[in-house]
């Protein structure tokens, strides 16, 4: 456990800037959670914020300007409590100009105004290159849920270093169908992960704007091929979800991992999805747990399919009676079988050596 230098500071926000901005600390971990359960205060709220975050120190290497492994035994967590208002913007506009911090967690409870906060998490995020990693968990109020999703889709138009973006919202009001995050998949080519969740939320996504950049075009072009992992989970009830993304899949060739989680309620709209598989060759796990749609007849689909998909390795659903024990089964045996076709290909003979001379004049040329 490291202890860091001049650690007791009354300022927490004094104290949390000066390890934000420390030369040689990278921040693994920073969770800011804003909840209304706690002390009631001065004004009559009981919103309370707390601060969790794990980091370690690293030895900076200044001959080339940037850290290496931790040199410690292990990490520092702290976590502190924080006042609203000005504390909470300062902070987080520190978070946002760091160049220490790699992921963040935000989550804002029902009652909390934070709609301020988390505008400005999001405007920082278009200039912020270093964090790798971001995750809003949002009670949205009244009225702000459609202005938190375009300004989510409009930053990732903007930012370029953001590998994972996750963005979960719980009982928020409005039925507008939404669309620019197939914009910001167009303009965006660092994310490796996009994640959208809807829990009781009748939020609808515009499905086949999303999609479009995934799709290979009749010359072989897909506007985006480096998203390798989709995640809309809880979609209320919407007609040929599973039909839109069959399509996608049927001419994808980066998606390797693809999460409908409670998203699928027509057994049909499962069956679909399923039968795109025959055709697609990047698909690796298929998460359809919690589907209503996933009964009946989609077992047997599932099991065909895979007679012929032999790159799906793994795919979950709520099954009974042993169905699901026939699945992984059979994924087991497509694995064995891929591994043994690899071994019998023919090796090409070798055309070309490159001898490298190691210490002397000559290292490096053919």
């Amino acid at each position: 456990m490291l202890i860091m230098a001049d650690a007791i500071i009354t300022d927490v926000v004094q104290e949390v800037s000066r390890i934000l901005t420390a030369s040689d600390v990278v921040v693994d971990w920073l969770v800011i959670n804003i909840r209304d359960n706690g002390p009631t205060k001065e004004d009559g709220t009981t919103d309370y914020i707390s601060l969790c975050m794990t980091y370690h120190q690293c030895k900076a290497d200044s001959s080339e300007g940037r850290l290496e492994q931790p040199q410690v035994d292990g990490d520092v967590r702290r976590e502190w409590r924080l006042s609203g208002g000005d504390d909470l913007k300062e902070l987080v506009s520190i978070v946002v100009e760091s160049t220490n911090v790699k992921t963040i967690y935000v989550r804002s409870n029902r009652g909390a105004d934070t709609h301020d906060v988390i505008e400005q998490f999001l405007q920082g995020l278009c200039t912020n290159h270093t964090i790798v990693s971001a995750n809003f968990h949002l009670t949205c109020p009244q009225n702000t849920t459609i202005d938190v999703l375009d300004k989510s889709a409009d930053m990732l138009c903007h930012n370029i270093g953001l590998k994972y973006f996750g963005l979960d919202l719980y009982e928020t009001e409005g039925t507008t169908k939404h669309s620019g995050f197939g914009n910001a998949l167009k303009m965006n080519h660092s994310l490796t992960s996009l994640a959208l969740t809807f829990n009781h939320s009748p939020i609808k996504l515009d499905l086949e704007e999303l999609l479009r950049p995934l799709i290979m075009d009749e010359n072989g072009h897909q506007a985006n091929s480096t998203l390798t992992g989709l995640h809309v989970m809880g979609l209320p009830a919407m007609s040929s979800v599973g039909a839109t993304f069959a399509r996608m899949l049927q001419k994808n060739s980066s998606i390797k991992h693809l999460d409908l989680m409670a998203s699928l309620t027509s057994e049909s709209d499962v069956q679909e999805l399923i039968r795109s598989l025959v055709k697609n060759h990047s698909l690796e796990g298929l998460n359809l747990s919690s589907c209503d749609g996933v009964k009946g007849s989609v077992f047997p689909t599932i099991m065909d399919v895979l007679l012929v998909n032999f790159t799906l390795k793994d795919i979950h659903l709520d099954t009974t009676k042993g169905k699901h024990l026939a699945i992984k089964e059979q994924l087991r045996r497509n694995a064995m079988s891929k591994e043994l076709h690899l071994k019998e290909l023919e090796m090409a003979k070798p055309t070309s050596a490159r001898v490298i001379f190691c210490g002397s004049p000559y290292a490096g040329t053919s």
